[in-house]
C-alpha cells in the first residue's frame, strides 16, 4: 500500500521539474512512511511513498523491469499475485523480490493492457513502457484504490490523492458547480470529475493509455449482467456465497506486518471476523468504536462477537468534542468535504489501532451487493403500487387515496414518470428542493436543474439493460455508491499509514452475487407479511416485513450469534442531532453564518440561519444537511480561501487532536 505521484510531457517539450515531483511525492508520506523512491527520465517522471506490507527488505519502486525499458508505480494489493507468479515462471519470467508489485510489472510485459483482466485485488498503477512510449495509468474494477488526473500546459500530471497535483503552481483552482451539487445530493461527485473543474479521477475498471500520441481512456470490466440468468436455488447460493467469502477473507490474510479487524457489532463485519478467526491461528485483533449516547452505542454486539471468537478485543469511545477537533484535518487529509459523519470515529480508530498493526480488514461493500439498505432497494414496490393504482381508480378508494397520500410524503409525488424518476426522488441525501432553499441564484442557474446528474443516471440505467427496476438500483449502488464507501475507507486509513482490506469487494463474489435473483438478497418473513404490506409503503415495511441481505445472513447462520444474524441494519450512527444543543451547535453556526461564508455566493445564508434556530436544528435530517454544509464551507477556505496556507499545513502533516475517551478491553 502505498502513494504514486507522476508527470508526462505529451509535447515533449523539454525535461520533467524534478523538483516538482519531489514535492508531489513528499506531499503522499502519510500513505508510505517506510520508503521513496523517483525516477526521472525525459518527458517522464515517476514518484512513490511505500507502506511496507510484504517483502519488507526489497521491492523499492519505481520498480523496472531486467531491460530498463519498462518503469511502474503502484499503490495497492495484488492477491493472486503468487498464482500469477507460478504462470509466469512457466512462460520464463524471473523475479528479483517476493513483492506483488514485480508480478504487475512482468504480467505487463507477458500479457500488454490485457493483464489488467487477470489480477484480483486492489490498485492503481502507473507503467511507462519507453520502447513503445508508452504511458498506462490503471484503477481497479471496483474502485478500492484511488488515481487523479489533470492537465497543465500540455503535462499530465497524475496522483493517489488531489493534493498532490495541486503542487503545481500553475495548477487553477476552478470550483465547478456541478460538483457542489453533486456532492450535496450523493456525498461525492458522480462520476469521473471532483470538485475542482480541472482535475478528474479515474473511474473503476478503466485505464488511461496513451500512445502514438494519442490519450485514450479504455474500460476494461463491468459488472457481467445475466439478463436471462436462472435461479439455481437457495442452497446453491448459500454454498457459493460461503466458499468465495471464505477463499476471499483467505487471499486478504497475506502480510508480512500484523492486521486485524473492524468490529461494529453489525453483521458485515462480525462475518469478517469470524472467517478471520476460522481461518487465523492467532487470536485476531478486533477494534469497535462507540459514542457515549444512549441508542448509538453497538458495544455489547461487538463484544458477543469478540468473546465467541476469542478476539483480541480494544474499544474506543469518542464523544462530540472528539468529533469537532478532527474535522478540519481530516477534510484536508481528504482533499474534499467528508462524504458521511462517520469518516470521523473511522479515522479516530484507525488512528488508534495503526499502535498495534498495519493492515485492517473491513465489512465494506455488503449492503450494495446483497441489498442492504432496505428502504432504498425495496422502493420499487412503492413505484409498482403507484402505476397500478393510478390505472385502477375506482379500485378500494379508501385504501388508494390513503396509500398514494403516504407515498407522496416519501417522494414528493405519487405520479412517476419512469423507474428514473423514481430514483432520483428516492435517491438524495440534500434534495432538489432543499438546493433550491440553501443554495443562492448563482449556484442554482450554473447547475441548471441538475441536468448532468440527470443524465449521469439515465446512462446507468441505459447500461443496466432489461433487469428488473430492483436489479437497476443495485447496479448503480454497485457502480456508484459503492466508490464513495470505498474512498472513504481509503481515505480514513491511508492518512493514518493503514492498509484497509475489503474481502466482500471482491470482484469475483461481485460477480457472482450480482446475478443471484433478487428475492434471494430480500426476502418477505412470509406470505402474510407481503400481504400485511400492502397497505404499507417501502420505508414503514422494510426489516419489519421483510428480511435484507437474506442469502448472506442463512449462510452464515451458525457461525454468528442469533442475535447478531437478526439485527437490523443500524450502519454506522453518528449523532450529529444529540450534540445540536450542544458545543456542535456553535461550532456550525460560526462557519455558516460567518460574514465570509456569505460573501462566497453558494449559499443562501439567512435560509440557514432560519434552518439553525430552535428545536428545528435538532432534527437528524436538519443535522445530517447541515454538517454537509458545514464540510463544504470548511473545504472552500482550506483549498480556496488560503492556497498557499492551506496546503503548507498539508506538506507539513496535519496535527490532530489525541482521542480523549480510549478504553482497552479485554474479552
Amino acid at each position: 500500500m502505498c502513494g504514486i505521484a507522476g508527470i508526462f510531457n505529451l509535447d515533449h517539450r523539454g525535461d520533467i521539474d524534478e523538483g516538482l515531483l519531489h514535492a508531489m511525492t513528499n506531499v503522499l508520506v502519510h500513505r508510505g512512511p517506510d520508503d521513496g523512491g523517483y525516477y526521472t527520465n525525459g518527458r517522464i517522471g515517476l514518484g512513490h511513498r511505500r507502506l511496507s506490507i510484504i517483502d519488507l527488505n526489497t521491492g523499492r519502486q519505481p520498480l523496472s523491469n531486467s531491460a530498463g525499458t519498462v518503469r511502474l508505480v503502484v499503490n495497492g494489493e495484488i492477491y493472486n499475485y503468487r498464482e500469477l507468479r507460478r504462470e509466469l515462471r512457466s512462460f520464463g519470467h524471473t523475479f528479483r523480490t517476493r513483492t506483488d508489485s514485480e508480478v504487475i510489472l512482468h504480467s505487463y510485459e507477458q500479457w500488454g493492457i490485457d493483464c489488467l483482466s487477470r489480477f484480483n485485488g486492489m490498485f492503481a498503477f502507473a507503467i511507462w513502457d519507453s520502447g513503445r512510449s508508452r504511458l498506462v495509468l490503471a484503477r481497479d474494477r471496483l474502485g478500492i484504490k484511488p488515481l487523479y488526473t489533470t492537465m497543465v500546459d500540455g503535462t499530465l500530471l497524475f496522483a493517489s490523492e488531489v493534493k498532490s497535483l495541486l503542487m503545481h503552481p500553475r495548477l487553477d483552482r476552478e470550483v465547478d458547480p456541478e460538483g457542489i451539487s453533486s456532492y450535496l445530493g450523493y456525498r461525492c461527485v458522480l462520476g469521473g470529475g471532483t470538485l475542482f473543474r480541472n482535475i478528474e479521477k479515474l473511474m473503476p475498471g478503466h485505464a488511461l493509455v496513451y500512445e502514438n500520441g494519442c490519450l485514450a481512456k479504455i474500460r476494461y470490466w463491468d459488472i457481467p449482467i445475466d439478463s436471462e440468468r436462472k435461479d439455481l436455488g437457495e442452497e446453491h447460493y448459500v454454498r457459493s456465497v460461503r466458499r468465495l467469502l471464505f477463499n476471499s477473507v483467505h487471499r486478504r490474510l497475506m502480510s508480512d506486518v500484523p492486521l486485524g479487524a473492524y468490529l461494529s457489532g453489525g453483521l458485515d463485519s462480525s462475518i469478517i471476523v469470524s472467517i478471520m478467526a476460522q481461518l487465523e491461528r492467532d487470536p485476531v485483533k478486533t477494534y469497535t468504536i462507540a459514542f457515549p449516547e444512549e441508542g448509538f452505542d453497538e458495544r455489547e454486539h461487538a463484544i458477543a462477537v469478540a468473546r465467541r471468537y476469542d478476539t483480541d478485543h480494544r474499544e474506543i469511545v469518542i464523544d462530540d468534542g472528539d468529533y469537532i477537533g478532527m474535522i478540519p484535518a481530516l477534510i484536508r487529509a481528504k482533499d474534499a468535504p467528508l462524504s458521511v459523519a462517520n469518516e470521523v470515529p473511522l479515522h479516530l480508530m484507525s488512528k488508534e489501532l495503526k499502535k498495534e498493526i498495519t493492515v485492517v480488514l473491513s465489512g465494506e461493500g455488503a449492503d450494495e451487493l446483497f441489498a442492504g439498505y432496505g428502504r432504498i432497494f425495496r422502493s420499487p414496490f412503492d413505484y409498482k403500487r403507484a402505476r397500478f393504482l393510478e390505472s385502477n381508480g375506482d379500485l378500494l378508494p379508501e385504501y388508494r387515496g390513503h396509500l398514494l397520500d403516504k407515498i407522496k410524503d416519501i417522494y414528493g409525488t405519487s405520479h412517476f414518470l419512469n423507474e428514473l424518476d423514481h430514483f432520483i426522488r428516492k435517491y438524495h441525501w440534500v434534495s432538489a428542493i432543499d438546493k433550491e432553499n440553501f443554495l443562492t441564484e448563482k449556484i442554482l442557474k450554473d447547475i441548471d436543474g441538475d441536468t448532468a446528474i440527470l443524465e449521469f443516471f439515465s446512462d446507468q440505467f441505459d447500461k443496466a439493460g432489461r433487469l428488473s427496476h430492483y436489479d437497476k438500483i443495485l447496479y448503480i449502488f454497485q457502480k456508484v455508491h459503492l466508490e464513495n464507501l470505498l474512498m472513504r475507507v481509503d481515505m480514513t486509513t491511508m492518512a493514518t499509514s493503514v492498509e484497509a482490506r475489503v474481502p466482500f469487494v471482491d470482484h469475483e463474489l461481485v460477480e457472482f452475487v450480482f446475478n443471484i435473483p433478487f428475492h434471494h438478497k430480500i426476502r418477505w418473513k412470509s406470505r402474510m407479511h407481503e400481504t400485511m404490506a400492502a397497505m404499507l409503503t417501502s420505508d414503514e415495511l422494510s426489516e419489519n416485513h421483510d428480511t435484507t441481505k437474506y442469502i448472506l445472513r442463512k449462510a452464515f447462520s451458525n457461525d454468528l450469534p442469533e442475535s447478531i444474524i437478526n439485527r437490523k441494519k443500524m450502519g454506522f450512527p453518528v449523532p450529529l442531532d444529540r450534540w445540536f444543543g450542544g458545543r456542535y451547535t456553535e461550532f456550525v453556526k460560526d462557519i455558516l453564518l460567518d460574514p465570509r461564508t456569505a460573501a462566497r455566493g453558494v449559499f443562501n445564508v439567512p435560509a440557514l440561519e432560519a434552518q439553525l434556530r430552535g428545536d428545528r436544528a435538532k432534527e437528524h435530517s436538519t443535522a445530517l444537511k447541515m454538517w454537509m454544509f458545514m464540510n463544504l464551507e470548511l473545504w472552500f477556505r482550506s483549498y480556496i480561501d488560503e492556497r498557499e496556507g492551506g496546503m503548507a499545513s498539508l506538506r507539513e502533516g496535519h496535527h490532530e487532536p489525541e482521542v480523549s475517551h480510549r478504553e482497552a478491553v479485554s474479552v
